[in-house]
Parts: structure tokens; C-alpha cells; sequence
């Protein structure tokens, strides 16, 4: 099998995991379903993952990966640190199959890391690594003066990466819709912003 060929597969298989455990749930999915949806082999799905918990933290990174929180941080050229960082984390609340997707992922293996402790090491990390690279994007804002130079990047990273995982959870359960959901996620970065046009927005006393 080509390098080539292998990774193709791959991707295959780790997108089609985040589908089934989207439409099963993460207790109940058949590695078997898994296959049938990548259009692959049992066989071959083992011979890239050798179990279950393997396949679940591949799948886990895969998503974290194509997160748009993630891979819409840069942001338009001309445009502010605030700017994309409410255009990344607003992103991660949308009706494409693949976003919902994405978060169904996600949710469901934070659900179950608390009784499936395989699980807590891979969860850890992509937390960890998403809180960084949120933390960079506020840092961002703060030296280009759109988000306050007050605020504390990692605290506000952990912050605003707690919100997006609860009103995920809601916004997935039919609880809030899309845009109730960005409205919520949009006040608490209002409250952030810093130099905007040359007027102080949202400033707290020290």
C-alpha cells in the first residue's frame, strides 16, 4: 500500500468514525459500521487502528483538526484579532452536516471520558492544544488593541472554550438554535472587545 493510499484511508475512516458515532453514540458504535461507511475493510481499518480506543482519539484529533475555531483563527489579512476570533468560534455553531458532525463528536467523547478513562489522555490533549491555540488568538486581539489589553489570554481561552462546549451541547439537543446559540457565544465576546474605530468598547474598571 502507498504512503499515498494509506493516508487516503485513513482520512476516510476518521471521517466516517465521526459520522457513526454522531448517528450511534460512542457506547454502542460497530467498528464494523465504521468500515461499511469509509468503504474499507474490518482488516484494514485494524491495520490503522488496533482497537477501538485508538480509532475514537484518532478520530477525536481528526476533528479537532478541522475545527473551524481552529482553522478560522488567521482571519482575513486586513481584518482585526477580534474579528476572527468571533468569526472561528461563531463557525463552530452551523447546520453543515460536517460541523454538526464535528461537535456530536466531540460531545460524546467528553460525555464519556468520565466512565471510559482510555478516553480522558486523548481529550485531555486536544483540550489542552484547542485552549492554546484560542489563547494565540486572543493575544492577537490584544496587541492589535481590538480586544482589551486587561484580560488574561489563557483564562479567556478556557473561558471561551467552556461557552462554546455548553451551548454545544444545548444547541445539538434541538434546545437553542443556530442563532440563539451565536447570539449567546456574541455577548460574551462583546464584553472582551477593546480599540474599536478609536472608541474604548466593553472596558472594565480596574
Amino acid at each position: 500500500m502507498s504512503q499515498a493510499t494509506a493516508e487516503t484511508s485513513r482520512t476516510r475512516i476518521l471521517a466516517a468514525t465521526c459520522e457513526v458515532i454522531g448517528a450511534q453514540g460512542i457506547a454502542s458504535f460497530a467498528v464494523k459500521d465504521v468500515a461499511r461507511a469509509a468503504g474499507v475493510t474490518t482488516q484494514l481499518l485494524y491495520y490503522h487502528f488496533p482497537n477501538r480506543e485508538a480509532l475514537v482519539a484518532a478520530a477525536l484529533e481528526y476533528a479537532n483538526e478541522r475545527a473551524p475555531s481552529v482553522n478560522l483563527l488567521q482571519g482575513e489579512p486586513d481584518g482585526t484579532g477580534y474579528d476572527a476570533l468571533r468569526a472561528a468560534l461563531l463557525a463552530e455553531f452551523d447546520d453543515a452536516p460536517a460541523v454538526r458532525s464535528l461537535n456530536l463528536l466531540w460531545n460524546e467523547v467528553a460525555a464519556s471520558s468520565a466512565q471510559q478513562s482510555e478516553l480522558h489522555p486523548a481529550l485531555e490533549r486536544v483540550t489542552t492544544g484547542w485552549d492554546q491555540k484560542i489563547a494565540v488568538g486572543v493575544l492577537r486581539g490584544m496587541v492589535d488593541g481590538s480586544l482589551r489589553t486587561d484580560l488574561e489570554p489563557h483564562l479567556v481561552a478556557r473561558t471561551l472554550t467552556c461557552a462554546v462546549e455548553g451551548l454545544s451541547q444545548r444547541w445539538l439537543a434541538g434546545m437553542m438554535t443556530t442563532e440563539q446559540a451565536r447570539a449567546a457565544l456574541d455577548l460574551l465576546l462583546s464584553s472582551l472587545r477593546g480599540q474599536d474605530d478609536g472608541r474604548a468598547l466593553g472596558r472594565m474598571a480596574p
